[in-house]
């Protein structure tokens, strides 16, 4: 994953690039080329935020799980610990 500094970096020089490319281009054309072209990599970039966060979700989803199960097992361990210490102290 990138940081942000990173995604800052590379919009800049998408802008900077777009910019001197528009500024270059005068025919309707070639205007046209360049919104469909931006619309495309607007809609990439939405995409792989969409999967990004999904990703997210889903991590976050499995530790919240695994949290769950290993308060479960303590719980069984202390259990247990309270069980054995009770009986050790009946045999003395």
């Amino acid at each position: 994953m990138k940081s942000f500094g990173e995604l800052e970096k590379e919009q800049t020089q998408r802008e900077s690039s777009f910019l001197s490319q528009l500024m270059g281009e005068t025919t309707m054309e070639g205007l046209v080329q360049t919104e469909a072209d931006l619309t495309e990599q607007r809609n990439q970039a939405l995409f792989r935020i969409a999967a990004e966060i999904e990703d997210t979700e889903d991590a976050l989803n499995q530790a919240e799980q695994l949290v769950q199960r290993l308060r479960e097992h303590l719980e069984q361990l202390k259990g247990l610990q309270r069980v054995l210490s009770k009986q050790e102290r009946g045999k003395r």
